[in-house]
């Protein structure tokens, strides 16, 4: 009788940082940290295929996320490239916007932080 181990994680790798860099959120000066995320079939805990490759930006100073273009976050991945281009960022869509002074998730179009009472907008 046989039977096979095998299944489809996500899995997510910090590619690197880049420090000293203006936040597109909040203009701050921080360290963004660069992220891939894929999906992996494995079988009896061994990867076999990869697919799906995404790369994210993530602004520790607010907690905003940027989805980076495919191919720029290839080239930073491989080393290629330093720094990253901001026209190649685009936020990242399913991460809810945070308050840039404390870091709150913020209600859809509010001008103004629940929790801290900063002004957003």
């Amino acid at each position: 009788m046989f039977f096979f181990i095998s299944g489809v994680n996500t899995k997510s790798k910090d590619i690197g940082s880049i420090p000293n860099s203006i936040c597109p959120s909040c203009g701050a000066y921080c360290s963004m940290q660069v992220s891939s995320v894929f999906e992996s079939l494995h079988l009896f805990f061994v990867p076999l295929f990869k697919w799906g490759r995404k790369y994210f930006v993530t602004m520790p100073c607010c907690n905003a996320v940027y989805e980076l273009d495919r191919e720029e976050g290839m080239r930073f991945e491989k080393g290629e490239i330093k720094n990253i281009d901001p026209s190649s960022l685009r936020k990242a869509s399913g991460f809810p916007e945070v308050c840039p002074e404390c870091g709150a998730a913020l209600q859809n179009g509010a001008n103004f932080c629940s929790r801290c009472g900063f002004r957003i907008r």
